[in-house]
């Protein structure tokens, strides 16, 4: 499995609630993870988060 695969599912999975609407959900923090690192978001906020912990 791609490594950019196993980055979006781990994000989409972090805190999803158990029930029926597990499945949608899913699919939208799978496409909320992959617009993050397509847009460079989350390359943004992890050099924050260094900046921070480092400072």
């Amino acid at each position: 499995m791609p490594r950019r695969d196993v980055v979006l599912l781990n994000t989409a999975a972090d805190g999803l609630q158990v029930d029926d609407g597990v499945v949608p959900q899913l699919a939208q923090r799978l496409e909320r993870a992959a617009q993050s690192i397509d847009s460079g978001a989350a390359h943004d906020h992890l050099n924050r988060w260094i900046s921070v912990t480092q400072g």
